[in-house]
């Protein structure tokens, strides 16, 4: 680390020299702008042309809705996934376990780290915007998998039962992987279009993906249907999911509305709400009802998937 003496110009300013091998590395020149990057005691010089090349976006965010870890991973997620290259959640309420947790939910995805953490604030701050590509990650994604169908086969040839145990710890990397390839897919459309434009783009692939999941509830409703009628004992069966559907409709529909008025906590209690049904339901799932009970479970898992698209959409128009 080298070593500057401030000086005194004019009576009221202080200039500070250079080094010549970063003014030549970085091919600056006299009367070339260089920004300042002011943060309480630290200040970051960074050339002008650079950020337009490679801007740094940030988000601030006031108050944190809840601080139950569950929502706080989802919120943090969320904008992790936006694209930003640091984000600062500010709140008078912050205490050490709600920043552990921040922290703790930070290590669960690629790059994100704490790089402050007082005064009421913490700032995470990504590593490696620059340093990964969505083919690369997706290539990736798609070895981890391969080799997820090759340890399952190797595994049932030599009757290796515990082995099947290690398989879940392969499907986190692809869920991390899976996070970092949106990202990416945000960052790369914020940095070819305007603001505006960006938003709009967000938005639209926001309703496409939502449009095909509602399609996908609507086979699996059409799935349950087809079993429930074809049944064998389909009168004595038919009773008990009188008051199941009900739930599921009414989970439905609360995730529907939190997704259309962009609520970030109703869209939160409805995930919530899809897990303890889709737990309820597999408690109760027998051999004779598998083909019923499953495409329910399928409609709350994509109900969860609805409403992470609708925590996702307001969290974007928090921070645009």
């Amino acid at each position: 680390m080298e070593s500057r003496k401030l000086q005194l110009i004019g009576g009221s300013s202080y200039m500070i020299s250079l080094p010549k091998n970063w003014i030549k590395q970085n091919e600056l020149d006299q009367g070339d702008e260089i920004l300042l990057d002011i943060s309480n005691d630290i200040i970051k010089i960074i050339p002008k042309k650079y950020t337009e090349k490679h801007r740094i976006v940030r988000a601030v965010v006031n108050n944190i809705p809840k601080y139950d870890e569950n929502f706080l991973r989802r919120f943090i997620i969320a904008l992790y996934i936006q694209g930003l290259d640091e984000i600062i959640l500010q709140d008078k309420l912050l205490s050490p376990k709600i920043v552990e947790m921040i922290s703790r939910i930070a290590r669960g995805v690629i790059g994100m780290e704490v790089i402050d953490a007082s005064g009421g604030k913490v700032v995470l701050r990504s590593l490696t915007t620059a340093e990964f590509d969505v083919e690369g990650v997706l290539r990736r994604m798609s070895q981890i998998i391969s080799g997820m169908m090759d340890s399952i086969i190797d595994c049932i040839r030599i009757n290796d039962r515990d082995g099947l145990k290690e398989i879940p710890k392969h499907e986190e990397d692809t869920d991390r992987l899976y996070l970092l390839a949106v990202r990416l897919e945000n960052r790369r459309i914020r940095d070819i279009m305007s603001p505006s434009k960006w938003s709009e783009m967000r938005h639209i692939l926001g309703m496409r993906i939502a449009a095909k999941v509602l399609e996908e509830i609507a086979d699996a409703l059409v799935d349950f249907s087809e079993n429930l009628y074809s049944h064998e004992n389909y009168e004595d069966i038919a009773e008990r999911y009188v008051e199941t559907l009900p739930s599921v409709n009414d989970v439905f529909d609360r995730v529907m509305v939190a997704y259309l008025n962009s609520d970030l906590e109703r869209a939160n209690e409805a995930i919530d709400m899809a897990d303890e049904l889709e737990n309820e339901l597999l408690s109760k799932l027998k051999e004779k009802d598998a083909l019923l009970i499953y495409p329910l479970v399928d409609i709350c898992r994509k109900i969860k998937g609805i409403g992470e698209i609708a925590i996702n959409r307001s969290v974007r128009e928090m921070i645009t």
